[in-house]
This record gives structure tokens, sequence and C-alpha cells, in this order.
């Protein structure tokens, strides 16, 4: 009878003894980088990434199937993978690799979340399979409850394309410290039982060597600026942007108008001139109210420029010195890296650097006019509905709608046509009438654009 209870013992035996896996001994590894311990079976080839140093390679990279010693750390340092380790067979990949993103850092432990924040959380990245290529033939996440110290969830995929053929993945997954510890294990075909097995036993094998306290975030003035003065900023854009757009519609809306009244002026030139060719008699020429000559040289263009940075664009100057304030501001007030300060700085340089070259430019383009001419002054007749322009350029006659803007000073009169180009008339040039006749005129025909 003792026989027979001892045959069916050592039969159970045998039968669990077959149904459990066994891998070879293992090895401890710590990573400080992840503060955690993992063994590993000591039948894997296993690297750090100080194994793939170009001048002095680990003996077994080969062994592995590694050919390019220098790809293969670059990829290690890009996924911020510290341990990797590859079956005899090549037929296995497992790779030990960190992430630190606003998603783990806004959970930070997975062990403190209630079950319906976790199913929540995985939610999430199931939603990752929608956003996978043609070639995701599977993709599932479920939870995984069995490591012995933590709450992990488990990530299955397959992958079926022409550069890599088929292949499955596992991984293991979980959050600590506010970065995600990922036992991820990539085989060519489809994973065999005894290769998941292999990966949930390391996984298992995982102890965390430190676990931290989610810190609480504690806004005092410093961290306030820093959190609010990119939003100041981006807020200040956008305002900029907007207030840009509304002007531009405004000014495309008044070229309109102002080309409907110049064509119906230049109809009603046309009728007249029609006119008085039907009746044999030359067009009568308006009375000249008003005439002057003013002669242009780089005094002129200096007042000029002086006039239209000081008066005509001093809310843009403002506005300009005021964001190049608000950027330089920024590298002293935002806590951001140092490559972004710098960038910050450089921005700030730039506007000031422009705003200073500004009005140069714009007395080269007006001197540029001046030397194209032979002439060096122009002579203004006034009349009642137009004005007449001759010298500098070639005779033309305008209406005084065409003027968006005209402003007086102590010496000149500027009639702008557009946001830069003007005619200027000096006070001084009067032949016929005089500046208060000049200025009273342009009361009435611009009202409150004349200042």
């Amino acid at each position: 009878m003792s026989k027979r209870i001892l045959s069916l013992l050592c039969a159970v035996i045998l039968v669990i003894g077959c149904a459990a896996p066994s891998f070879a001994a293992g090895t401890t590894y710590t990573i400080d980088e992840m503060n955690l311990t993992v063994e590993l079976p000591d039948d894997l080839y296993v690297f750090e990434q100080s194994d793939f140093n170009v001048l002095n390679p680990h003996p077994d990279l080969e062994k592995a199937g590694f050919t390019d010693v220098q790809d293969q750390l670059k990829l290690m340092q890009d996924y911020n993978i510290y341990l990797t380790a590859v079956s005899q067979d090549q037929q296995l990949q497992i790779n030990l690799a960190k992430k630190e993103s606003s998603t783990t850092q806004s959970v930070f432990d997975l062990s403190t979340l209630t079950d319906e924040e976790f199913e929540q959380f995985l939610d999430t990245m199931r939603e990752e399979d929608g956003q996978q290529d043609e070639t995701l033939k599977e993709y599932t996440v479920e939870r995984y409850n069995d490591q012995p110290e933590r709450p992990f969830f488990q990530i299955r995929l397959k992958v079926d394309s022409e550069e890599t053929g088929e292949m499955e993945e596992l991984c293991y997954v979980t959050v600590v410290n506010g970065f995600s510890v990922t036992v991820d294990g990539v085989a060519k075909g489809s994973m065999t039982q005894e290769q998941a097995d292999l990966l949930k036993t390391i996984a298992d094998s995982v102890h965390i060597t430190e676990v931290q306290e989610k810190p609480e975030i504690k806004l005092d003035g410093e961290a306030l600026i820093s959190l609010l003065f990119p939003l100041l900023l981006i807020v200040v854009l956008i305002v900029v942007g907007i207030v840009l757009r509304i002007r531009r519609g405004r000014a495309l809306k008044e070229r309109r108008r102002l080309a409907d009244m110049l064509s119906d002026y230049r109809r009603t030139q046309k009728k007249l001139e029609e006119e008085a060719a039907a009746a044999g008699t030359p067009l009568e020429e308006p009375q000249a109210l008003l005439r002057n000559t003013t002669a242009y040289n780089e005094e002129v263009a200096h007042a000029f420029v002086r006039f239209h940075f000081s008066r005509r664009r001093l809310g843009l100057m403002i506005g300009y010195g005021l964001f190049a304030l608000l950027i330089l501001a920024a590298v002293f007030l935002v806590d951001a890296e140092w490559y972004m300060k710098l960038i910050f700085f450089a921005a700030a340089v730039f506007l000031v650097v422009w705003m200073c070259l500004m009005p140069g430019k714009l007395f080269n383009n007006v001197m540029a006019t001046f030397k194209k001419s032979r002439v060096k002054e122009n002579e203004y007749t006034f009349r009642e509905d137009d004005f007449r322009i001759a010298g500098i350029q070639s005779a033309s006659v305008y209406p005084y709608f065409q003027i968006t803007r005209a402003y007086e000073t102590g010496k000149y009169f500027y009639l702008y046509f557009g946001e830069e180009q003007a005619y200027y008339i000096a006070k001084d040039g009067f032949t016929v009438g005089d500046a208060d006749g000049l200025r009273e005129l342009l009361k009435r025909k611009l009202g409150k654009n004349f200042k």
C-alpha cells in the first residue's frame, strides 16, 4: 500500500514539474536609472548600453545578431532602453525600457489607482489601436495582476510587413515614480508559449528599489510667473494676429471702395473729354486754388523718416518695443532650458535690431526714388476736386479721395497714398495761396483723415 502511495506521489510531482516552465539559472541586474532590479536567465545574451562601445564592443554582440553596434546604441539611447537581451537562437529579443511623459507624470504610480481609474487608464492605451498603421494585425491591452509586488498591464500585438516580416510583441508595463517600466519581448514569427512564459517570469522578477510619493504641486510666485508668462505671450500673439487680420480686412475693403470711386472719377473725366472733343473745343482746366513747389533732397527725406516713425508709425514702434521687452523678460522669468532662453534672447535682439534698421531702409528707398529723376522738385497744383503733380515723376492728376491720410507738421504737409508712400509739401514753397489755404482745403476734403 505504501509503495502505491509513493508511486502516485512521484507521478503528481512529475506532472507538476512538466507543467511549470523551467529556465536556466538567472542573474540579478540592477538598473539605477529605473530604480529596479530584475532577474534574467543566464542562457540569454544580456547587454547594457555601455556594451555597445564602438571602440570596445562586447564580444557576444555578433553571437546575438548585432552587426551595427552604433545603430543599436542610438536606438537604445533614443528609446531609453537600459538593458537588452537576446535568446541564443536569436528568435526573441527582450528590452527593459523607461519612458516619462505627461501621462505617466499624471498617473505617477499605478498602485495608487482605483479599479475604475485603472480601467480608464487602460482604455486610453487601447485607443492607440486606432492610431497604428495597416501592418498591425492584432492589438490587445489587459490588466496583469500576478506580479508579486505591484500591478502591471500587458500589451500584445502582431505586425506583418514587407520590411520585418511577421513579428509578435508582448509587453509587461507598470508606472511608478512618474515613469513607465516596460519589459518588452519581440519574437520573430508567432511567439511560442515558452517565450511568453519567459517574459512573464522576467516581469514577475522586477523589484522596484525606491518608490517615491507623488509630489504636490505648489505654485510659488516664481512658479506662477513661469506658468502664466508663456500663456500671456500666446495671448499677446493671438491678439496681435486678430488685430492684424481685422486691419487687413478693413484695408482690403477700403481699397475696393477707392477702386470703385476711382473708376467713377475716370469715367466722368473721360465723358468730359469726349464732350469737349465732340464740341471741337479743348477741355477747360479747373481753376487752380493753390500752387506749391517743393524741393526734394536728403534734408527733406530725413524729415519725412523722422515724422513717419515718431508719429505715423509711433504705435507700431511702441508695440514692437513692448513685445521685445516681453520676450526679453521671458529670459529671466520663465523657468526653461538654456537653449529656450537663448532663443528668447535672440528673438528680442532681432526685434530691436529690426526696429533700428526700419528707418534706414525707408530713407534708402526714398533717396533711391530721388536719384532716379533728373528733376529734384515737385510742382503741386490744387484744384477743387483734384490736384496735379509734376516734376520728379510724370505729370499725374489725383482726386482727393485717393489720399489715405494727411498730416501737418511745423514745416511740411504729408499726403499718404499708402502705408509708407507719401508726397511732401513744404509750407514755404507756395507760389499761389499759402499753408492756411491748403489746411482748410484738406479739412474739407479729408475730414478726420487729416491730422
